[in-house]
């Protein structure tokens, strides 16, 4: 029936704690019990049961605190009351009911035989003051009785007197007061006997409350000492903090040791320790609970009941003992029910098969622990009903250590086996490591020898223009040779992950023309040194393989790098053909043997032993990919035999990339203003992780599965802010498609994050020659791709901001270079002509009403308020020069509406007015036409003034001739922010100049996306 031991045993437990439980009810059942004040004893067999309870009725005489020699007065007064039992309700002579709080005096008669033998009496608790008389004489008082609060001082610590007494009758006088707990009375039993079975009885109940001490102090100890030394695990710590609230508990409670040990300490302050351990206790068991159980449902719950117990042991410290004892049994009945909880937790758990930190040996000492718990505070419970001996709650405290300490004491026995097993294998690791070391020094020591014979017949050279030829090919050998170093390290780590079985293989479907073009791109460099060229024969029906693409590129990598040895001035093709069901590729080289020999390059011979081993490890990863190698030693080529794609998968894969990837059914974020972020890439899987992610974290993303979409995305009016770029990227590959975005865009204006299948030396060179602005490898990692992005971004964002700032600078020097003149002139007029300076003065204050409104950092006003501040301009001019100056206005008043940015059509007519027409004797004419031209805006200044020379035209675009001012340069400079068309000058010498710009036809204003770079189309 039970197929689980541990349920069973569990079960047995819990019979046989019942069962003690049980029989120490019984102990005393057929004791005689006293009946109205008189307990006969006369009859009783002491050799036998040495120890009588002192229960039954007692003569109560309550609200009186009598001596023996007034009991004959008070006799009207008597009540009867069971002991041991509370006196709340007790009718006093005045008809009213006693409350918890009071005084009152308990009296019994004892009947025995004459004896000799020395007797005693043990008192346990009585709340909260007594004082005992026994026949007429004071034997023992805990506390200080008294009539009120103010003459009484609480105490309640168990002791036994010790009596002698010739007379057949016994008088026991019990003074009690108690004005600090809501209930008073008799708690406990009293017990009478011989001296000697009552000492034993005593001294049995406090050594084993002692060894209970000491045994949950020393594992306190232990604990705390293994957290200290050996591990900073915080469940030790909570551990050893639990053993040692348990140490206090014992020896608090019981026969309240710690009392007797400092019979001076305060009252309040002993039962603020007894009742802080007690409660102390439930806050540390399910701190355990929830760090063993980080990931439950009921990890949060279990620290709430821990938070709620640890709150009021906060209130014991600050409140005294009569405020806070008032939730003292309500407290008490929730620990037991949080327990009983957290046993139906455990046992749900159990069954489940979750364990938490713990294997399932540990979790049953740790639940039987709790169990046991849970009996200890049951035990307390019936302790205190006087159903139990405190014996059976202090023997449960001990197995509750004793597992707890199993349990510690097994997981770390756990741990060091493992650490000695995981010793053995690092020490196995070791002589791999060395073997490893000895193996890799061998290989790189060839190439280190040849890099430092190239460079020394380098330096031995004199140099001459003659021999730059000579030294540039050293040079390209050093570079090829330490490129070679570099893959034979990491063929040397594939080797020893091959040899551990630890190499990951993903296959699927590969595309050979996009890895061929890849391969012709990295390897250009080396082709160089060798003058060598590359040739693609990949034949359509054998384009797709099954294969992981990151392994196949290795293996590649080092093919090609084994015809580069073996060829000079010849030509390396790459080819593929189906053969039988199966796709053969063929790297050959012609021709197949050297035509010369390059100086300084002594070390062939070693050096094709070495690159053998890159060839063996690439062997070993075409067999792991279902494949076969071949190396034909007269055939000077190598074939890769590999598993066909199949028709319907490489179908499959173009339509889901398409679907995915296709402009039309792009999912893009809701959120307009995010940055949008371009993914090229033709497989599926990247785009499908890349889509997710972005797209949580709010990016706006689209997608392209060749380079042609791609393009086609990057070049229209919404243009993505970022580019994630695969270089598998077909049609042609990704470093092609990045060399056409950075022959019109800057890494500013659009940055290009490169996703590659290794990150070699010289893929990362490839790389950034091709332009990219960051690099990453495969397999991608979510969180180095959100922080490469955010890097990107960021950077583009300060560069605009910059730009922007350096716009507003250029437009805030502009306005003060037409003032100084109107100034001078107003200046000039005012001793020659009064009213004509005034008039002037009225235009130039509307002038300074304008162009005070426009905002520096302000990114564009529409031509309408453009042209307000160009006739304020002119009307000034006319004022000083009179008929000489003549403007004429041609411009469409639909374009009035459209934005342009601030100070860019003023600047070209001032220009034209000072530079053309003012040195002209007899004026001129400036004619402003403003058209729309598509999707430009089209504005032509044209004077008839002195005109330039073509030198001049040249100097005008020429930032380092500081003689033409900052006007126009800042025009140019601002104008390249929106467009790519150049502002053009026609000017002749005595003919006048035409100076024409183009601007975006934008009719609203336009608002920044979160500081990134503007949205301008390629012209």
């Amino acid at each position: 029936m039970f197929r689980d031991k541990f349920i069973l045993w569990i079960l047995l437990l819990t019979a046989t704690v019942a069962l003690v439980i049980w029989m120490s009810s019984q102990a005393n059942k057929n004791a005689p019990v006293a009946v109205q004040g008189y307990l006969d004893l006369s009859a009783w067999n002491f050799d036998e049961h040495a120890i009588v309870p002192l229960n039954g009725e007692w003569e109560f005489y309550p609200n009186q605190l009598l001596i023996p020699g007034d009991i004959l007065s008070a006799a009207n007064k008597k009540r009867y009351m069971m002991v041991p039992g509370k006196w709340e309700k007790t009718q006093t002579d005045s008809g009213i009911s006693m409350r918890g709080m009071g005084f009152g005096t308990y009296r019994l008669l004892i009947g025995i035989e004459t004896t000799e033998q020395q007797l005693a009496v043990a008192k346990n608790y009585i709340r909260f003051a007594d004082k005992l008389y026994i026949d007429g004489v004071l034997m023992g008082e805990s506390g200080q009785t008294g009539e009120s609060r103010d003459r009484y001082s609480p105490r309640n610590v168990p002791y036994t007197v010790y009596f002698h007494t010739n007379r057949n009758e016994i008088e026991i006088l019990l003074q009690v007061s108690n004005f600090d707990y809501k209930s008073g009375g008799i708690a406990n039993s009293l017990y009478f006997g011989p001296a000697t079975a009552i000492a034993i009885y005593k001294n049995v109940q406090t050594s084993f409350e002692m060894t209970g001490m000491f045994i949950s102090l020393f594992f306190s100890l232990f604990v705390l000492s293994l957290y200290m030394w050996l591990h900073k695990n915080r469940l030790l710590l909570v551990f050893g903090a639990f053993f040692f609230v348990s140490a206090i508990v014992i020896i608090t409670n019981g026969e309240r040791m710690f009392m007797q040990l400092f019979p001076d300490i305060p009252f309040e302050l002993a039962f603020k320790i007894k009742n802080m351990s007690m409660y102390l206790r439930p806050v540390l068991l399910f701190w355990i609970v929830s760090i063993m159980f980080e990931k439950s449902l009921l990890r949060k719950p279990f620290l709430a009941i821990s938070l709620v117990y640890a709150v009021y042991c906060a209130g014991i410290v600050v409140l005294p003992f009569h405020v806070y004892s008032q939730l003292q049994e309500v407290s008490y009945a929730g620990i037991l029910l949080s327990y009983a909880l957290l046993i139906v937790f455990l046992t749900f758990a159990y069954v489940a098969g979750r364990f938490g930190t713990l294997d399932k040996r540990g979790f049953q000492l740790f639940g039987a622990a709790v169990y046991a718990l849970l009996l200890t505070e049951v035990s307390v419970v019936m302790s205190n009903e006087n159903m139990t001996s405190n014996a059976v709650t202090n023997f449960n405290i001990i197995v509750v250590s004793v597992l707890i300490v199993i349990m510690l004491a097994r997981q770390y026995f756990i741990a060091y086996s493992s650490m000695r097993q995981l010793t053995q294998k690092l020490q196995i690791a070791d002589r791999m490591k060395d073997e490893f070391l000895l193996l890799t020094s061998h290989e790189l020591n060839t190439p280190l020898h040849g890099i430092i014979n190239l460079a020394q017949t380098a330096l031995e050279e004199k140099f001459h223009k003659s021999n730059e030829e000579t030294i540039k090919e050293r040079l390209r050998l050093i570079r090829s040779t330490a490129y070679r170093m570099s893959n034979l390290v990491k063929d040397l780590i594939d080797a020893a992950k091959l040899k551990e079985d630890r190499l990951q293989l993903e296959l699927r479907q590969v595309d050979l023309v996009t890895c061929v073009s890849v391969i012709i791109e990295v390897f250009g460099f080396l082709a160089k040194g060798r003058n060598a060229t590359f040739a693609s024969s990949i034949a359509p029906d054998a384009r797709y393989i099954v294969a992981d693409e990151i392994r196949l590129m290795q293996v590649l990598y080092n093919a090609i790098d084994y015809c580069l040895m073996r060829v000079q001035d010849g030509e390396i093709v790459i080819g593929s053909r189906r053969e039988q069901g199966a796709i053969v590729i063929e790297i050959a080289c012609e021709p197949t043997a050297r035509s010369e020999a390059i100086p300084g390059e002594d070390s062939a011979p070693d050096e094709d032993a070495g690159v053998a081993i890159g060839l063996s490890i690439a062997s070993e990863l075409i067999l792991r990919m279902n494949g076969r190698f071949e190396r034909p030693e007269d055939a000077g080529c190598i074939r890769l035999f590999m598993p066909a794609a199949g028709e319907e998968d490489t179908t499959r894969r173009q339509i889901a990339a398409s679907s995915q990837s296709s402009p039309q059914t792009s999912r893009i974020s809701a959120d307009d203003g995010a940055p949008r972020v371009l993914i090229a890439s033709a497989d599926p899987l990247n785009l499908e992780q890349l889509y997710g992610m972005l797209e949580m974290d709010g990016y706006a993303v689209t997608a392209a599965s060749s380079d042609r979409e791609a393009w086609t995305l990057v070049t229209r009016a919404s243009r993505p802010d970022i580019v994630l770029l695969d270089v598998m990227l077909p049609e042609a590959n990704g470093y092609e498609l990045c060399r056409q975005i950075r022959d019109h865009f800057t890494h500013v204006e659009l940055p290009v994050l490169l996703i590659s299948a290794r990150n070699t030396p010289a893929d990362i060179e490839t790389g950034i020659s091709s332009g990219v602005s960051d690099f990453i490898a495969r397999p991608l990692d979510a969180g180095e791709i959100r922080m490469r992005l955010r890097t990107l971004l960021s950077i583009k964002r300060l560069a605009k901001e910059a730009a922007l700032n350096e716009m507003a600078f250029l437009q805030s020097q502009i306005k003060p270079h037409f003032l100084y003149n109107a100034l001078g002139t107003i200046m000039s007029l005012c001793y020659t002509d009064g009213p004509r300076a005034g008039e002037l003065l009225a235009v130039f204050s509307k002038y300074l009403r304008i162009i005070f409104h426009l905002d520096n950092i302000e990114e564009t006003v529409s031509i309408r308020k453009e042209m307000e501040l160009v006739q304020a301009y002119v009307d000034i001019e006319k004022v000083r020069f009179g008929e000489r100056i003549r403007f004429e206005l041609d411009a469409d008043k639909q374009l009035y509406d459209c934005q342009v940015m601030p100070l860019t059509i003023e600047p070209l007519v001032e220009n034209a007015i000072r530079h053309g027409i003012s040195k002209k004797i007899g004026g001129g004419t400036v004619r402003l036409t403003i058209r729309s031209e598509g999707e430009y805006v089209q504005i032509t200044v044209k004077d008839d003034g002195v005109g330039m020379t073509p030198a001049q035209v040249e100097a005008a675009f020429d930032r380092n001739q500081n003689n033409q001012g900052i006007g126009f340069l800042n025009i140019v400079r601002r104008v390249a922010h929106l467009t790519d068309k150049r502002p053009a000058i026609e000017s002749e010498p005595g003919s006048g100049t035409t100076v024409t710009i183009w601007l975006p036809a934008a009719r609203t204003a336009t608002t920044p996306r979160r500081g990134l770079a503007d949205e301008s189309v390629i012209g």
